[in-house]
């Protein structure tokens, strides 16, 4: 028997080294399969961490840019309310002063001239605020060659006149309302923002 036991001792022994060793390389398999997966899973959570930051940065970014552009569209609006504003209460200062005077023969010397500067041709049509009508003796007797018509234009509410030579097809304005409007035009034209 003793043979028999150490027979069977040696084949014990065998089977369980056997198995030890397929143990062994069922664990180191793991391991192995352990480690991937493990790699795979931590380069999946690094490309996915990125490919959400990278997003997450693009939309705050966009966003940044988007509340940038807002705020600046915002005081380039403010500045040019503002402007608009300031060109109101200038342009709304020197129509009263306009309104006063045109009540001083200071205003009558200059109709007189530019009518004078005009070269007003016969045939004429002089055009004049309805309420300036009053000094349209005065400046007929300023071009007495000139078989001039005057006549009101309700348009004309500032001062000042325009000629239309009926010959040539022209108007010559010389009206404070022209005048004011092209300077409104170029007082609220100005680019501020160019740099």
């Amino acid at each position: 028997m003793d043979n028999k036991n150490e027979k069977l001792k040696v084949f014990i022994d065998a089977v369980n080294d056997e198995i030890d060793g397929e143990v062994s390389r069922i664990l180191a398999d793991a391991e192995k399969r352990k480690k991937a997966v493990l790699a795979e899973a931590e380069n999946f959570s690094a490309d996915e961490t990125g490919k959400t930051i990278g997003s997450v940065s693009a939309k705050n970014g966009s966003l940044y840019l988007r509340d940038v552009s807002k705020a600046e569209l915002n005081m380039k609006k403010s500045v040019i309310e503002h402007r608009d504003k300031l060109a109101d209460m200038v342009f709304d200062s020197v129509k009263k002063r306009l309104a006063n005077f045109r009540e001083d023969q200071k205003y009558v010397n200059l109709l007189i001239k530019n009518l004078l500067l005009m070269h007003v041709s016969e045939n004429s049509e002089i055009f004049l605020s309805p309420d300036d009508m009053k000094y349209a003796d005065t400046l007929k007797k300023a071009i007495p060659s000139c078989n001039a018509t005057f006549l009101p234009d309700e348009k004309i509410q500032l001062g000042g006149l325009a000629v239309y030579n009926v010959e040539k097809g022209i108007i010559s304005d010389k009206t404070f309302d022209s005048a004011i409007e092209e300077q409104r035009r170029v007082f609220t034209g100005k680019n501020v923002f160019a740099e």
